[in-house]
């Protein structure tokens, strides 16, 4: 499994930083479980009442997303470009049939959304049929999956507030032990403070970049799928190798180069 460093980097600072800030106190003080139950039980005990628990669970797996790079990245999408463009010019000699041949051998069928594009193509709908039911597919898993984003979201709004139920919590405890000498508040006030910080905690350097983590590879996601729906739109209309990596290029950061890749082969 692939480990994002920039994440691995982020969490180093967030560490470090944390240690600096504590480095005069007892590690100890800071160890709660009643608060960490308080925060942590309380968020994932609102979040189920909020949503369905198999999307919550999806949503918690999702956060592995904070240390995971994501699958499609700039070289892969070259890749599938260059994959597309060779498929236009076995169009060109072979046709359908030979282009049939060539998704049967690409290793791209493992993927659900170009398994299910490649059905479409082969099933010959028109241009405007098949461009209106891949985007379908398209824009409901990406719905599907901003899904996560949301709950993510909204776990990271639940911890502060059950941060605050701790205090309160603590708060009443102190209360009621005031008739009692001044070392009898000591532990339900930590409990007040502690529940705060570990509400805060969650939310900024786990809920929150979660969430943020896992839009932004979903975008992505989103950016290369509506690429390979015009790609196989392209093919449907028979265009030429050179038109089809020329249309695709503009979805891409970094383009490979131009006069190479009509050296290699033309339409």
């Amino acid at each position: 499994m692939k480990i994002s460093f920039g994440s691995i980097f982020g969490v180093l600072i967030a560490i470090l930083a944390l240690g600096f800030a504590l480095q005069d106190y007892k590690t100890s003080f800071f160890i709660s479980p009643e608060s960490f139950l308080i925060v942590f039980g309380g968020t994932l005990a609102a979040t189920m009442l909020s949503f369905e628990g198999k999307e919550v669970f999806r949503a918690l797996g999702a956060m592995r997303e904070i240390i995971v790079p994501s699958s499609i990245d700039d070289g892969r999408m070259m890749e599938e470009v260059q994959t597309v463009v060779d498929w236009g010019k076995i169009n060109a000699r072979e046709g359908k049939l030979g282009l049939e041949k060539a998704f049967e051998e690409s290793s791209m069928t493992r993927d659900r959304f170009l398994q299910n594009s490649i059905d479409l193509f082969n099933a010959g709908y028109s241009e405007d049929s098949l461009r209106t039911k891949i985007e379908t597919f398209v824009s409901n898993q990406y719905e599907q999956e901003k899904k996560s984003v949301e709950i993510l979201t909204v776990m990271g709004t639940f911890a502060p507030a059950f941060g605050m139920i701790g205090t309160l919590i603590g708060l009443v405890g102190m209360l009621s032990q005031l008739s009692d000498f001044a070392g009898a508040i000591g532990e339900p006030m930590a409990v007040a403070l502690i529940t705060t910080f570990y509400g805060a905690v969650a939310q900024q350097l786990i809920f929150k970049p979660a969430a943020q983590r896992t839009d932004a590879k979903n975008r992505v996601l989103l950016t290369r799928n509506l690429m390979m729906t015009e790609a196989f739109l392209l093919l449907v209309n028979n265009k030429g190798s050179m038109e089809i990596q020329d249309h695709l290029n503009s979805f891409l950061r970094k383009t490979p180069d131009r006069q190479k890749s009509r050296k290699e082969g033309g339409s």
